[in-house]
């Protein structure tokens, strides 16, 4: 089907970034000026340049209202509407109504120098003829755009709230804060957005959907630990051609290898140990503010997992996120001389279940990093270092016992989003957004060997024995490397989309991965066979671990559901808690508890019971989670600092 006609199509992009009774946001103007280039381009969509507006801090509400009855009304095929700055909700009766703030609104009175979003709706329902609306909001509570609260909106309000003939994306829900970190480019979904204009998707065709494209950013938000991005759809739209893929037809990464045979015998050789592993066209993109509401309430959104192998998980965030104040290490700890932490005082921050008796976790101390926020952490198996990786790409490691830091590696470009280290404590491995793995040599500080990825790389994890990585990313390819001269070994490519998560088996002998397909997958690592299960989860899975013991896999994501298993017709346990995407997953070296990372805390399972154990509430998200070796602390990246709560069983 043709892409939409570039001399009938409109776009008109708001982007205030300065203001004067709320906070200012850089990135916004960025992302407002490079948006409006790449819709220009032709390799993009090609909009002359006369048929985009380009408004901005010094723009008026009748400027605005104005620009966008011109377009509209002069749009034969597509219009495109994107409005990105401060997102306020009314107040007593107005309380489920945006605003879009302008330069002079006042969060007090948000009706003073904003536009009600209903003023856009009423011109865009006003009988235009344009076939398709693309509205894209980057503010906080775009949600409300869609008639959406907390939960799930009636259907009915959803269609007395959408623009008829429309497609509504927004980047967070009713109730929660968008992002616009000043130390980015642009905010968190407009910075999506342009990425999957910018780089396209490898799996789509020559056309990108407005389905394709809300999905890749919704999967880069989450993995940055931005709120979920919603979708509002009536009709088919969504599946409709809006912009071309800049990936397709790029030369693709040679596979040196053939597809392994999935032989039967091999199949029941190994299957005590396997993995039966496992529109509409508008478009509402709301973006990171700031502006901290009056006790913000928790988003939750209904769980659709159904039992057994049929339920939803999906991408692994591996940013740091909702800026957490960090703690700074007491002044009453004392280095001890042992490679473990001297414990303080029980936490109010940690909640134990009454049902479960002797378990108590407190805050034993934290690791303060620098400026950038943490995104990834692991703990030596000798328990002497501790590691941190940032978002601006450095790697921090610090003394385990006494949280001093010992040294910062440096040498990623951009956000590390996975760390490990090896079973001798010798080498780490870093996988980064900059499209690489590094293998540190932490004797020396020095980066040992570069492994280069087609794509940003989001999961590491060693073999038992130290000699080989496995790595996931961006692609559908699950890559073994030798550790020793960083060369690649074997390629996998059973999964459709990204690999969000990798895990080796106690043995060294498999490899679980887990995909935005919302597949998990199996793979022997000689490479006699593979094994992909797709109904074990509705969407991303985001987390994958191996129990030390009795072959237990877990996996978890964005259904917020964790479920294990341990061969192919051993049934799954739920688990059930998470009130937000989970980011992490992590079994203590005994295999009895199993700890989970989410948005919205850190929870301690009973790994046999599947019954919670423990609730942890730092000061922010941990978007990433590692035992000590002897199973005595958890080490959790949260905000600018790695805090290591106790744990006694």
């Amino acid at each position: 089907m043709a892409l939409p006609d570039p001399g009938a199509s409109r776009a008109v992009l708001i982007g205030v970034d300065k203001y004067r009774h709320l906070p200012s946001l850089r990135p916004v103007g960025r992302g407002r000026d490079r948006l409006a280039e790449l819709l220009r381009d032709p390799t993009v969509w090609g909009l002359e340049q006369r048929h985009v507006a380009v408004l901005g801090a010094q723009a008026s509400r009748d400027d605005i209202l104005t620009a966008v009855k011109r377009a509209a009304r002069e749009t034969t095929d597509t219009f495109l509407l994107y409005f990105a700055g401060h997102g306020l909700r009314g107040r007593g009766g107005s309380a489920r109504q945006l605003h879009l703030a302008l330069t002079n609104a006042d969060d007090e009175h948000p009706q003073i120098g904003s536009i009600a979003y209903d003023d856009i709706r009423d011109i865009l329902t006003a009988g235009h003829r344009a076939r398709r609306k693309i509205v894209l909001l980057d503010c906080c509570y775009s949600g409300l755009a869609g008639g959406m609260g907390q939960r799930a909106a009636p259907r009915e309000e959803l269609h007395q709230a959408a623009i008829e003939g429309s497609y509504l994306l927004t980047s967070a829900s009713s109730t929660q804060l968008a992002f616009a970190h000043d130390d980015r480019p642009y905010p968190e979904f407009t910075g999506a957005l342009i990425a999957v204009l910018e780089r396209g998707i490898r799996s789509a065709g020559p056309e990108l959907t407005l389905d394709q494209t809300w999905r890749a950013a919704r999967a880069m938000c989450l993995r940055r630990g931005a709120p979920e991005p919603q979708q509002f759809g009536q009709n088919a739209a969504g599946r409709l051609p809006w912009v071309r893929n800049r990936a397709y037809g790029a030369p693709a990464e040679a596979d040196p290898r053939a597809r392994r045979p999935k032989a039967a015998v091999a199949r029941r050789r190994k299957a005590e140990r396997t993995l039966r592993v496992l529109g509409m066209p508008l478009v509402m993109l709301a973006l990171a503010t700031p502006v901290i509401p009056e006790n913000p309430p928790v988003q939750g959104t209904d769980d659709r997992a159904s039992g057994g192998r049929s339920a939803e998980p999906r991408v692994r965030p591996s940013s740091a996120v909702v800026p957490g104040t960090p703690r700074a290490p007491g002044a009453s700890l004392t280095p001890s001389g042992s490679t473990t932490p001297k414990q303080r005082g029980p936490d109010p921050t940690a909640r134990t279940n009454p049902e479960e008796k002797g378990v108590r976790v407190w805050l034993a101390r934290s690791y303060v990093g620098e400026d950038a926020f943490l995104s990834a952490v692991a703990y030596a198996p000798d328990g002497r270092l501790v590691a941190g990786g940032s978002e601006d790409g450095s790697i921090y490691l610090w003394n385990a016992a006494t949280a001093e830091r010992v040294r910062i590696l440096s040498g990623h470009s951009d956000r590390i989003t996975s760390l490990a280290f090896d079973p001798g404590s010798s080498t780490l491995a870093s996988a980064s957004d900059d499209k690489t793995v590094r293998l540190w040599d932490l004797s020396s500080g020095e980066s040992r060997h570069t492994l280069s990825h087609p794509g940003q790389v989001y999961s590491v994890a060693f073999s038992p024995d130290g000699g080989t990585l496995v790595s996931g990313g961006q692609g559908d390819a699950v890559r073994l490397w030798s550790v020793s001269d960083g060369s690649a070994r074997e390629t996998f490519h059973d999964q459709k989309e990204d690999v969000l998560a990798v895990a080796f088996s106690p043995d060294g002998e498999m490899v679980l991965s887990g995909s935005y397909d919302r597949s998990a997958a199996e793979y022997d690592v000689g490479g006699r066979w593979t094994w992909r299960d797709e109904k074990l989860s509705s969407d991303a899975i985001t987390a994958v671990a191996y129990s030390p013991k009795d072959y237990v896999r877990a996996a978890g994501g964005y259904d917020k559901v964790i479920r294990t298993w341990t061969g192919p017709e051993s049934g799954t346990k739920v688990f059930k808690g998470h009130t937000e995407s989970i980011t992490a997953l992590a079994f203590s070296p005994d295999g009895e508890v199993l700890a989970s990372a989410g948005l919205d805390a850190i929870r301690l399972w009973d790994a046999r019971k599947a019954t919670l154990l423990a609730l942890v509430q730092g000061p922010g998200s941990s978007m990433d989670i590692a035992f000590s070796p002897d199973g005595k602390y958890l080490a959790g990246a949260d905000g600018k600092a790695v805090q290591l709560w106790s744990i006694t069983r």
